[in-house]
């Protein structure tokens, strides 16, 4: 009932914005006049446009809802619902002129309609950043959020939870997982919540009914090998009968759907997997974007440079630039450029500060290193120390957005499967660095990295990078 009350009142408000935005758009047109002079004989009554508005937000929602916008998905970003509503519009607006000008010609104003796209996108979008900037307060002190346990303790189960405790602002309390297995909890780290205390276990899936009842959960998410369908069965069963939400992640999670190809060879149906790689056109066309966008953000931050290189020159002895050997794309190693945030000795006091290493895998991370500079912490929290890569990027050893370049040391001690990170370009930031950056262990960090190489897309890099912007502001994990 509630989420019913919750959709309709959304309706409702949206139903509003876009007659606001189809009012602004007329007053833009015709009271404003910008674009263009309206002749005295060819203005239009507001109330002569109201068929065309109703018709307008009724095209606009059946495409909202064939599109989803509407589902109750808490893994949906602000950029995929800007995504939808800029669509929309589009197909809506060229809808509408079809519809209008084969009906009556040359009586309605064209411009009108393409003031429509960026009033609705905006008044619909801003709604979407308010609701979710309040759902963000509420959920962050516990307010509304739904308990949860997972079924399960599988590899995408690990993964999930630890989406889940990382990200408070899904809205979910993590209250544990149950697993009849255990030798799968064997096989994994343990999921941590952000104060440091482990996910606990709540025994096996039997003892569901008493969870339900004890700690009032809301939904189960079912994360068990197809094989055990048994254990799938009457998990659905239980909580059918609790009338508790599930929900469950099929064997073929780590495939993309959409990069499904499926044809048929005399009855018989064949899956097969669209090339996505980093070949071709894909990588010419990332490429394009990658110098053109360096070359923007060197003419915008040379003058900055030159002063955070005067700022380092003076503030300790030492180079202004750190030269690195690094591992790129296929383990060819290449110069990485950085300012310098660290005391010139660093790399021989390494050894006496291993012992203090607060991330796993062969990787080092310390958060109060003495190595580091006073000047030096604040230009890592603030990722200024990154600048200098823009040359890398310029040279083509680095990409904007892709697995962080291991040291040669660290290579060497990657375990078979962690090269897998090295088929793609080395990047500026990734899926690492929105995802909790220093704070993720070493194995989260490579099977993002793995993730990121085999589902690329222009648009998965454009929502990495627009998420990249508040991760530096905020300073998360970075040290």
């Amino acid at each position: 009932m509630q989420q019913r009350i919750s959709l309709i009142t959304r309706f409702g408000v949206d139903l509003i914005l876009i007659s606001v935005a189809f009012v602004l758009a007329y007053l833009i047109r015709y009271v404003l006049q910008w674009g263009a002079d309206v002749l005295e004989q060819n203005q239009v009554p507001l109330g002569d446009y109201l068929p065309i508005m109703l018709g307008y937000s009724a095209i606009f929602f059946v495409v909202l809802q064939f599109k989803g916008f509407y589902r109750n998905s808490r893994g949906t970003t602000l950029l995929d619902e800007l995504g939808i509503v800029f669509s929309t519009s589009l197909v809506t607006v060229s809808t509408m002129i079809v519809l209008v000008f084969i009906s009556q010609p040359l009586t309605r104003s064209r411009l009108m309609f393409v003031y429509l796209v960026p009033l609705t996108v905006l008044l619909l979008t801003s709604e979407r950043a308010i609701i979710r900037w309040i759902r963000r307060i509420l959920w962050t002190r516990g307010i509304g959020t739904r308990n949860l346990v997972i079924v399960g303790a599988t590899d995408a189960a690990t993964r999930l939870m630890q989406t889940i405790v990382e990200n408070p602002n899904l809205g979910y309390r993590l209250v544990g997982y149950v697993d009849d297995e255990l030798r799968f909890s064997e096989w994994i780290m343990p999921v941590r919540y952000r104060n440091g205390d482990t996910v606990p276990h709540l025994g096996s899936s039997s003892a569901l009914p008493e969870l339900i009842a004890k700690h009032h959960l809301n939904e189960v998410i079912i994360a068990l090998p197809a094989i055990m369908h048994e254990t799938i069965n009457e998990v659905m069963g239980q909580a059918r009968q609790h009338k508790l939400e599930y929900t469950f992640v099929p064997d073929l999670f780590e495939l993309r759907l959409d990069a499904l190809t499926l044809q048929e060879i005399n009855g018989i149906p064949l899956i097969g997997l669209k090339d996505n790689s980093l070949v071709g056109w894909n990588y010419i066309v990332k490429r394009l974007v990658d110098v053109l966008l360096a070359l923007l953000l060197l003419s915008i931050f040379a003058v900055p440079m030159l002063i955070i290189a005067l700022i380092v020159k003076l503030s300790s002895p030492g180079s202004i630039i750190v030269r690195q050997i690094r591992i790129g794309k296929e383990g060819r190693p290449f110069t990485f450029y950085k300012f310098r945030s660290m005391y010139r000795d660093a790399e021989a006091r390494l050894a006496e500060l291993e012992q203090h290493n607060e991330t796993s895998g062969p990787t080092f991370k310390m958060k109060n290193d003495p190595r580091v500079t006073n000047i030096g912490r604040f230009m890592r929290h603030a990722s200024i120390d990154e600048l200098p890569q823009l040359f890398n990027i310029l040279l083509g050893h680095m990409s904007f957005v892709g697995p962080r370049p291991g040291l040669p040391r660290e290579v060497d001690k990657y375990e078979a499967w962690h090269f897998r990170r090295l088929e793609v370009t080395p990047g500026l930031s990734g899926l690492w660095q929105v995802s909790g950056r220093s704070t993720l262990p070493f194995e989260e960090m490579v099977k993002l990295d793995i993730y990121y190489a085999e589902h690329w897309s222009l648009w998965l890099d454009l929502k990495i990078i627009v998420r990249t912007l508040p991760a530096v502001i905020r300073g998360d994990g970075a040290y």
